[in-house]
């Protein structure tokens, strides 16, 4: 009933306001993300980044202001790029089409196939009332009996002055992360929510909060299926980045799991979720506590040396809290460069980051709790969706080295080498959905990037260890992927 409620207040609020909408970027262009960073860097893009999905306002409100301003070839052509992606008012549409051997272990930012046929498309208006994307998907091969149709990716969203309305299934990346990140990723299917987002990241104007810079927010309530543990569950979640520095980035995020079938769900229980204080222990699994609660905060910052960019960046997640305090964390940290490549607007970016998903009690230092990441007493199909964790691709108690490099060319062309070292359930526990043995991975992937005529490929071969997984059966040695899409 009270999800009910919400969406009815939704709707109403989408037919009576008569406002300008905003469209979003969407999570998985990986490509877009690489050239909105760089533009950060320069001053081109202002306000935080690392939250995903990205206003398109935000990214456009400067570039046109500083085409007169004189930058470096690469970044010219990374201007270039973005401006032919912007999305025009009105009717617009796009299909594609992906196609793999075997689903990825490991998705990272990007848009790859759920199934070895993952076909999707999708059809949008925005006018100045609303924005509205239907997109129809197609998989052959899905889990726990789902339709091989979906309508993930769709959503409706209106402006409420500077904050935007939304209700969809649309996916979101919080973090710095590139390969993965820690709270709230795209590796599991989007779940369907209504949400609130800051358009522009403009700083407060009253002087005692200026301090914090730009500032986005990001709000949402979901729910999680009746296939779980506890049917009818729902998630709630916000984020808050800002910008106190030029270009040194703060997120802070929490995600609370809570109601269901059986479970209290009135004012008092989400009060007393929000508040956080008294016998919360999520390890407890006690019927008094409202729920399942994480909490992060991820830093970045990133500066030029000469051509060069630079980026450094850290999450740590906690799993648990002990009087507002929380602890229990589990981490991440990365950096990457981009240097120009001769004078016509070549570039290459090198990223190298680690994650470590055992939860030790105070980031690196204290305890280790084996299983605690993505766990629950009560609620105990966990932190996770139709079978696939909504943080780290590898769920509770896994580590993780990667190491991406990329060429891209003048027009956007690309080709990179990603390569994979991890242990799924180091800790050799039974609370990870992927493994319940320690197990090795390595996996090396030449992935390209390629505009055509009618669209844009992807191709990517890969050669990875044949672990033996919970989710997939045993990996096949090498994969094979390829997509095609094109809009209109």
């Amino acid at each position: 009933m009270f999800i009910r409620n919400l969406i009815l207040t939704a709707a109403i609020m989408f037919i009576s306001t008569n406002v300008n909408a905003q469209q979003w970027t969407s999570v998985g262009d990986a490509s877009l993300r690489r050239d909105v960073e760089l533009l950060k860097t320069y001053g081109i893009v202002e306000g935080p980044v690392n939250t995903w999905p990205l206003s398109w306002r935000q990214i456009t409100n400067n570039i046109n202001v500083n085409l007169d301003k004189t930058y470096p070839a690469h970044v010219e052509r990374a201007i270039t790029r973005v401006l032919g992606k912007v999305p025009a008012k009105g009717l617009r549409g796009s299909a594609i089409a992906r196609f793999i051997n075997e689903p990825n272990l490991i998705r990272g930012f990007s848009d790859i196939g759920r199934s070895d046929a993952d076909i999707s498309a999708s059809i949008g208006l925005t006018e100045e009332a609303i924005d509205a994307n239907v997109t129809v998907n197609y998989r052959n091969d899905v889990n726990f009996e789902n339709s091989n149709i979906n309508f993930d990716g769709s959503y409706i969203a209106t402006n409420l002055g500077n904050l935007s309305l939304y209700a969809g299934a649309i996916d979101r990346w919080w973090g710095p992360g590139q390969e993965n990140t820690l709270l709230l990723s795209s590796n599991a299917r989007p779940m369907p929510s209504i949400g609130l987002r800051r358009i522009d990241p403009k700083p407060f104007k009253t002087k005692w909060l200026s301090w914090i810079g730009p500032w986005t927010w990001d709000m949402f309530i979901a729910k999680m299926g009746n296939d779980r543990f506890i049917p009818g569950a729902v998630m709630a979640g916000m984020r808050l980045g800002f910008e106190p520095i030029k270009n040194f980035e703060v997120g802070l995020s929490r995600t609370m799991q809570l109601c269901g079938e059986g479970r209290p769900c009135g004012f008092e229980t989400w009060t007393r979720a929000l508040i956080a204080v008294g016998n919360l222990d999520n390890n407890r699994g006690e019927a008094s506590e409202p729920g399942n609660q994480l909490a992060s905060i991820d830093l970045s910052y990133s500066f030029n040396i000469d051509d060069k960019n630079v980026k450094i960046y850290a999450e740590g997640t906690a799993e648990d809290e002990h009087i507002v305090v929380p602890f229990q964390y589990s981490r991440l940290l990365g950096s990457s460069i981009t240097m120009p490549i001769g004078k016509q607007g070549d570039n290459l970016k090198f990223n190298i980051e680690l994650s470590d998903t055992s939860a030790n009690q105070a980031w690196i230092f204290g305890r280790r709790y084996a299983g605690s990441m993505y766990n629950h007493g009560l609620y105990r199909s966990g932190y996770r969706f139709d079978a696939r964790t909504l943080g780290h691709s590898l769920d509770s108690g896994s580590r993780q080295a990667s190491f991406k490099a990329e060429y891209v060319n003048s027009s956007g062309d690309t080709i990179g080498l990603i390569l994979t070292r991890a242990t799924i359930n180091w800790d050799k526990t039974t609370r990870n959905i992927i493994s319940t043995s320690a197990q090795n991975y390595s996996k090396a992937e030449l992935q390209a990037t390629k505009k055509i005529p009618f669209g844009n490929l992807h191709a990517s071969i890969s050669l990875q260890s044949k672990v033996a997984t919970l989710t997939q059966g045993i990996l096949p040695r090498f994969t094979g992927n390829l997509i095609w899409s094109v809009g209109f």
